[in-house]
């Protein structure tokens, strides 16, 4: 498990995602401490901030991000907050690294599930992570460096946040229909 910290919270070569950086670095405050690392994946709660839907011209919606066809681990904030209760009940857990995740799928699928909790019809479009680096906002490069680490590293990224050890810990898992039912989703 700790071979897997490694890969998946430090991006090598010319990759920058800072947030990874940090969090990677900041582990060396809690050598010797008793303490267990939770990994956490992209929050579908994040289609209330900074992943936008923007209206097309036919009134459906769209979201635009650089995660290819396959899956990817999504997690759902409420889950966060079970699998860190069930972790903090089981100390055996000390000095282990976990991955939390809710579901994994693809962006496609996660837009045909937005679909379903809206009554709205939601796409998904893939771009190129460079095209999406270049896009000029703030943080696009280093999302774009994210995104590309989690569809390189797909099947390591997929492992570690293995959805029966998250259930294990947390209980049942959210379901994404009912959490997007209750965002106030970003519309562009």
């Amino acid at each position: 498990m700790a071979d897997a910290k490694v890969l998946l919270n430090q991006p090598t070569g010319d990759m920058r995602v800072p947030h990874f950086d940090a969090k990677n670095r900041s582990h060396a405050f809690f050598k010797g401490l008793p303490v267990t690392f939770l990994c956490t994946s992209c929050f579908v709660e994040h289609f209330t901030s900074f992943f936008s839907l923007n209206k097309k011209g036919d009134g459906s919606y769209q979201f635009t991000l650089p995660l290819g066809e396959g899956p990817i681990a999504w997690t759902i904030l409420e889950d966060v907050g079970k699998m860190t209760a069930g972790i903090l009940e089981r100390p055996e857990m000390i000095g282990q690294t976990v991955g939390s995740a809710s579901l994994h799928c693809s962006a496609a699928e996660l837009a045909a599930q937005m679909s379903k909790a809206t009554n709205e019809t939601i796409t998904y479009q893939c771009v190129p992570w460079g095209t999406f680096a270049a896009f000029g906002f703030p943080g696009a490069e280093e999302l774009a460096q994210m995104f590309k680490f989690f569809t390189d590293n797909e099947k390591e990224f997929l492992a570690i946040r293995d959805l029966k050890r998250c259930q294990e810990l947390g209980g049942p898992l959210g379901d994404p229909v009912t959490t997007f039912k209750g965002l106030p989703l970003k519309y562009a």
